[in-house]
């Protein structure tokens, strides 16, 4: 009979991918776990013009 636990995941691999980075994680009773962090578009956009005074 299995018991259940609280997994502790420990990351053995992480690969970059076109859509983000996917992680491979193992827990010491021996279950797996895919995680997927999606890339995020840069959430601010900042672009500015900052006048130059000349100085004499």
């Amino acid at each position: 009979m299995q018991t259940s636990h609280r997994h502790h995941w420990t990351e053995v691999s992480r690969h970059p991918t076109s859509e983000g980075v996917v992680r491979y994680q193992r827990c010491a009773c021996g279950r797996w776990h895919m995680a997927a962090t999606p890339l995020v578009a840069d959430p601010i956009g900042v672009s500015a013009t900052v006048p130059v005074t000349p100085r004499p």
